[in-house]
C-alpha cells in the first residue's frame, strides 16, 4: 500500500461557456459588505455571473459557470492547488491498492456551513443518489469509474452495489472498475463533491435558496436574490479558512455588455472569462491598451446535430454542413483572437492527432456530399426548408451563428433560423433531444483525450445529446484503458476521433482562448487551461 501525506501534492497522469445575455442596467453596489465581514472594501470582490445558475447543487453542475460556483461553495476529496494541480482537500491522506483499483481516503476534520461534520457516509450517500437511475444529473456517467455505478444508473442492480463504502466516520473506500491513472484528478469535478446527506434527505431542495444552502468550501451563500445577484462571504468553518483572504463575493447578474461598463467604472473587479465574454468590439483596444488578459482554454466549440431528425439523419448532409463552413474566417472576423480551427473534438495542445481529419472551407467537397445526399434520398426538398440552429443568447454565440448562417446560405444555398435562448432553456432541450442543431462545446474536466471522447460514448450518457452512438467507438475507448503502452493506448484514441469525425454527429468549430480584465489590485486568482476560476488565495493589494 502507498500512503499520501498531507503536504504532498498529487499529481496524476494526464471544464461551454454557459452565460446568458440578461439585458439589465445595474450595480452590485446593492449589495452591501456583510456586517459579520471586514468592513474594509478591499475584503469585498465584485465579479458578474451574467446569468442566473442553472442549479447550485455540485451533482447537477453542468455549464461552467454553475461548475465554477460548485467549486466556490463547495468542495470534494480533491482540489486543483495554487499551482492548477490536484492536492488533497476534505481528504487528509490515502492509499491505493497494489492493483490500482482500490482507494482508501482518510478524511480531515472539516465542517458543513451549518457547523455539522463532513463524513464519509455523506459522499456515500451523495454518489449512490448521483447514480440512481431517477437522479437527474448530466455527469453521471464520471462515476462510472466506479464499481457497478453504470450498470446500477441503468437499473440493472441496487445502489448498494455501488463500490463505495464508509469504513467509518472519516474512512471513504473506493473501488474502481479499473485503473484509472487520471482518477485523482477526476475527483476535482463538481460531481463527485458530497452533499451534507441530513439537509438532503429532509428538503431535496436545499440548493434553491441561500436560507437553505449548506456549504463545505472556501464561501458560503449569504444572499441569492433569483435573476438578480448573489453574495458569498467566507465560510469560516471552512478546513483551510487561514489562507481564505477575501471575506466577502458579490456577484452580479447582467448582460457581458452592462458588465464591461460597469469593469470600466470601476464597479468590478473581473469581467470576462470564465464567467462572461468580453464585448468582441472591445478586444482590439484592450490588446493595444495591454489591458487583456488572454490565456490557453481546453476547450472545443462545436455544433451538436440531432441524429435522429432529418436532415441530419444523413452523414452525407452532416458532412456537407461542416465542410461548407470557413472556420479561420469566423475567428478572424467574429472572434478577433488567436484561437485554433478545429478540425476534431480534442483541442490539439493535448497532442492526439497530427493532422487535420478535412480541409476547412471545402466548399467542392461540400457540395458533393450535399448532392450525394440528395441522390440517395437521405434528404428531401422539404427536410432543407425547416432547419434550425439554437443557442443560448449572448453576443458572441448570436454573432457565430448568423456568420455560419450566412456561409451555409452562401455554399450550400441553406436558409437556417436561427434561435436564441436563455441558458436554462437551452440546457433543458439539449437534454432532451429538443433541437435539430445546437451551438455547443466541451470543457476539460482534466488534462486527457479520453475526457472529450467520453462525451459520446454512447447515446444514453447526459454529456453526448446527439442520439448518435457507435460500436467500433465504444469497443475501442474500452480498449484504451487496457491499452499495455501508452503508444498503443494513443493510437486506440486517435481511431475513436477519427470514427467520431467520419461520422460527424458533431460539427467541430474552434478551440479557444480565455480573455478577461480585472483590477489590477487583485491577485492570487488561479485561472486554469480547464476554464476554472478560484478565489481561494485571491487578495486585494492595499499597495497599488
Amino acid at each position: 500500500m502507498k500512503t499520501v501525506k498531507t503536504a504532498l501534492y498529487l499529481v496524476v497522469a494526464c471544464l461551454f461557456l454557459a452565460i446568458g445575455c440578461k439585458s439589465q442596467e445595474g450595480s452590485i453596489s446593492r449589495f452591501k459588505t456583510s456586517s459579520s465581514t471586514s468592513k474594509k472594501t478591499s475584503s469585498a470582490l465584485r465579479i458578474n455571473i451574467t446569468a442566473e445558475p442553472s442549479t447550485l447543487d455540485p451533482r447537477k453542475a453542468r455549464s461552467l459557470n454553475d461548475v465554477n460556483l460548485a467549486k466556490m461553495l463547495m468542495e470534494g476529496l480533491v482540489r486543483m492547488n495554487y499551482d492548477s494541480k490536484p492536492a488533497l482537500a476534505l481528504a487528509d491522506s490515502y492509499t491505493v491498492s497494489e492493483d490500482q483499483k482500490t482507494y482508501t481516503f482518510l478524511l480531515r476534520e472539516s465542517n458543513w456551513s451549518n457547523g455539522d461534520a463532513v463524513t464519509a457516509h455523506d459522499f456515500v450517500y451523495s454518489w449512490k443518489k448521483v447514480v440512481s437511475p431517477s437522479f437527474l444529473s448530466d455527469n453521471a456517467s464520471f462515476l462510472y469509474v466506479i464499481k457497478n455505478a453504470q450498470a446500477i444508473r441503468e437499473g440493472k442492480l441496487p445502489s448498494s452495489f455501488l463500490g463505495v463504502e464508509a469504513a467509518n466516520e472519516k474512512t471513504l473506500v473506493i473501488h474502481l472498475e479499473k485503473p484509472i491513472p487520471y482518477f485523482l484528478e477526476l475527483l476535482t469535478s463538481p460531481v463527485f463533491f458530497p452533499v451534507h446527506a441530513k439537509v438532503d434527505k429532509e428538503n431535496p431542495d436545499w440548493a434553491t435558496d441561500a436560507a437553505t444552502f449548506v456549504s463545505s468550501g472556501p464561501f458560503t451563500l449569504q444572499e441569492w436574490k433569483h435573476a438578480d445577484g448573489m453574495v458569498a462571504i467566507k465560510h469560516e468553518g471552512y478546513w483551510d479558512a487561514q489562507n481564505v483572504k477575501i471575506q466577502q463575493i458579490n456577484m452580479a447578474m447582467v448582460s457581458p455588455e452592462t458588465g464591461f461598463n460597469m469593469y470600466q467604472n470601476s464597479e468590478l473587479d473581473w469581467e470576462g472569462s470564465p464567467f462572461s465574454n468580453i464585448p468582441l468590439d472591445a478586444m482590439e483596444a484592450l490588446k493595444n491598451q495591454g489591458k487583456l488578459h488572454t490565456q490557453n482554454f481546453l476547450t472545443t466549440f462545436f455544433i451538436r446535430t440531432n441524429t435522429s431528425k432529418a436532415p441530419f439523419n444523413s452523414i452525407n448532409f452532416r458532412k456537407a454542413c461542416a465542410l461548407a463552413m470557413n472556420r479561420r474566417d469566423l475567428i478572424e472576423h467574429v472572434l478577433g483572437d488567436s484561437s485554433l480551427y478545429a478540425s476534431g473534438l480534442v483541442p490539439t495542445s493535448l497532442g492526439l492527432r497530427a493532422n487535420e481529419y478535412f480541409e476547412d472551407g471545402n466548399i467542392e467537397k461540400a457540395k458533393e456530399f450535399l448532392a450525394l445526399a440528395i441522390k440517395k434520398k437521405e434528404i428531401s426538398e422539404k427536410d432543407l426548408s425547416h432547419i434550425t440552429l439554437s443557442f443560448y443568447s449572448n453576443e458572441k454565440n448570436y454573432r457565430t451563428c448568423q456568420a455560419i448562417q450566412q456561409q451555409w446560405r452562401e455554399a450550400l444555398g441553406l436558409e437556417v433560423q436561427l434561435e436564441a435562448v436563455e441558458p436554462k432553456i437551452y440546457f433543458s432541450r439539449i437534454s432532451k433531444q429538443d433541437f435539430q442543431l445546437a451551438l455547443g462545446s466541451w470543457v476539460a474536466d482534466f488534462r486527457d483525450p479520453i475526457n472529450f471522447l467520453e462525451v459520446f460514448r454512447t447515446k444514453e450518457i447526459g454529456t453526448n445529446n446527439t442520439q448518435w452512438e457507435n460500436h467500433e467507438y465504444l469497443s475501442k475507448l474500452e480498449q484504451s484503458y487496457l491499452a499495455p503502452s501508452e503508444e498503443e493506448r494513443k493510437l486506440l484514441l486517435q481511431e475513436c476521433e477519427k470514427i467520431l469525425i467520419d461520422e460527424m454527429p458533431i460539427i467541430p468549430i474552434w478551440h479557444g482562448n480565455l480573455h478577461y480584465v480585472r483590477n489590477e489590485r487583485l491577485k492570487n486568482v488561479v485561472v486554469s487551461d480547464m476554464g476554472s476560476i478560484d478565489f481561494k488565495w485571491a487578495f486585494m493589494d492595499k499597495e497599488l
